[in-house]
């Protein structure tokens, strides 16, 4: 279940227990035509997610069943290969209270999550192949 509404730029979604995290944000970003946006803010609990550290190479993940509180999630919307792509980071509090984070692969919500995203309609970001790597590049639009 995803509930959201947008003021402006501004657009709040809740997902719900159960949800598909990255399913309910992809349907928010197509409901809304967000091409490049930010991720201001999330919080809420996630569970069954895959987390990774990027080592300079590859990204060394780790998957955790437990919920964990979602303590603080950032992250941006912009383009690669033609589709909107999310990268998003996050830090969640297991029942030990201790931090685990790093970028978000994949989740299930727990409970809930309550995201917040500004929508940017200046500049448009996307995500081109450059060697083994794809970085950030950006271009201002009319």
């Amino acid at each position: 279940m995803i509930f959201d509404m947008r003021d402006g730029n501004v657009i709040f979604a809740r997902f719900d227990g159960g949800d598909d995290f990255y399913e309910s944000l992809y349907a928010v970003i197509e409901k809304y035509s967000i091409n490049t946006a930010v991720i201001m803010s999330g919080m809420g609990m996630l569970k069954n997610f895959e987390i990774g550290w990027f080592n300079g190479k590859e990204y060394e993940k780790i998957q955790i069943d437990t919920p964990h509180e979602l303590v603080a999630m950032t992250g941006n919307i912009e383009m690669k290969e033609g589709k909107p792509f999310a990268h998003i980071h996050v830090a969640l509090a297991g029942p030990d209270k201790k931090l685990v984070g790093g970028h978000l692969f994949k989740a299930t919500v727990n409970v809930t999550n309550e995201i917040f995203i500004y929508k940017v309609t200046g500049f448009k970001l996307e995500r081109v192949q450059i060697g083994g790597w794809t970085p950030l590049t950006g271009r201002y639009v009319n």
